[in-house]
């Protein structure tokens, strides 16, 4: 294990070391697809470091899950230990009172096996029975020796693993943070540059408008003045839309442009492909292939483990409905889409769930499932999403190939 953290470590100094500078003067589509590729390059990057991370993460499971059955057979060796000390207690007894001798002040205070003086007169009358229980007792006391000596080791191994882990797991976060950085504010950049683009070209529409009209309106009182005959009173034309008269005085009224209220919106999901599908994690974020990893009970993993930012956004892989919500020891906050092409998707470890998110909610593609975290068995120094994938009409599949071409 130690040697997959060093590759990690080697592998984050190269990924964290370089920042970058946004873009000065006029954005374009293309700065925002390109910070786009590039945050998907970095995730990219980040694949095998992942994937020794869950690895590495997948060991800690299998050893906390060791750890639980040294300490049961502990605690049972501890009250097979204390029935069997019981059982020579009484053989003692009845060898003591049969004549025997087996140094019988020091049975009832020694602590192991091997602390009683076993005098040589005592094997002329001890029998196979009497075997049993002596070596009985022998052997269960030296399984607990060597079984709390491994559980001790493993106590300590667990130690070690989660402070590395720990650590990792803040590295990790920050690479991926860079990596969604670069993206947001190119991202937010150009679209305050187009709300203000589409705003200036508002007010030109309006004032080439205006100043049409105005044209128009002066047209219209040269024509009347030339037709106007001496003596004769003058033609009086209909008002513009644009016109009033109030006493006789002629008044010019314009609607001035509305004003703008500047909203903070998120940076827009991931392109959408041509099935109508988009990546489930709207943020920075790795991932490795460990389909079928052996878990913790004997089981097998079913699913791929997107690592990304805590509270990252989970959001909706296609069109289509919440069949389910739960919230239970083993996925913690899961959310189960149906999509429109009858596939089968499963979120689980949110944060939380977003506003409406419950059973039978209809969801358009891109929307707000809920935040990325780290609830039900999930570490807390590393929120993932753990997600799974089911074809129309089939049973649960590796979902890696789907997650590879969505999310690059």
């Amino acid at each position: 294990m130690r040697n997959r953290f060093v590759i990690v470590v080697a592998l984050l100094v190269a990924i964290l070391a370089p920042g970058y500078a946004l873009a000065q003067g006029e954005l374009s589509q293309e700065d925002v697809d390109g910070a786009l590729e590039r945050r998907r390059e970095a995730s990219a990057a980040l694949e095998q470091m992942t994937l020794r991370f869950t690895e590495a993460m997948a060991d800690e499971e299998l050893l906390r899950e060791r750890i639980s059955e040294l300490a049961r057979s502990v605690s049972e060796l501890e009250q097979e230990i204390g029935i069997r000390r019981v059982q020579v207690r009484e053989l003692v007894k009845e060898r003591y009172m049969a004549g025997g001798s087996l140094g019988t002040e020091r049975v009832f205070t020694a602590r192991t096996f091997s602390d009683i003086p076993v005098q040589t007169q005592y094997f002329a009358v001890i029998n196979d029975a009497d075997l049993i229980v002596l070596n009985g007792l022998q052997a269960a006391e030296a399984l607990h020796v060597e079984q709390q000596a491994e559980l001790d080791r493993s106590l300590d191994d667990q130690e070690v693993v989660v402070a590395e882990l720990t650590v990792l797991a803040e590295q990790l976060g920050a690479a991926l943070a860079n990596a969604d950085e670069e993206y947001e504010s190119v991202a937010a950049a150009f679209q305050k540059q187009e709300e203000e683009r589409k705003r200036r070209e508002e007010e030109e529409r309006k004032r080439r408008e205006e100043e049409e009209q105005r044209r128009r309106d002066a047209a219209a009182a040269a024509a009347t003045s030339t037709t106007t005959t001496p003596g004769s009173a003058p033609t009086t034309q209909p008002p513009s839309d644009t016109t009033s008269t109030t006493s006789g005085t002629q008044e010019t009224t314009t609607t001035s442009p509305p004003e703008t209220t500047t909203t903070t919106t998120p940076p827009p999901p991931p392109p959408v492909t041509t099935d109508g599908r988009t990546c489930p994690v709207n943020a920075a974020n790795s991932f490795s292939d460990t389909w079928g990893a052996p878990r913790s009970g004997g089981r097998t993993h079913k699913g791929v483990d997107m690592v990304a930012a805590r509270n990252a956004p989970l959001v909706a892989i296609e069109s289509g409905t919440v069949t389910r919500t739960s919230n239970s020891a083993l996925g913690g906050r899961s959310v189960y889409l149906t999509g429109s092409s009858g596939s089968r998707y499963y979120y689980a470890h949110l944060e939380y769930f977003a506003d409406g998110i419950r059973s039978g909610t209809s969801v358009s593609v891109g929307q707000l499932l809920g935040g990325n975290g780290s609830s039900g068995n999930a570490p807390d120094w590393l929120p993932h999403l753990h997600f799974q994938y089911a074809p129309p009409g089939s049973d649960w599949v590796n979902p890696y190939p789907l997650v590879k071409a969505l999310c690059g």
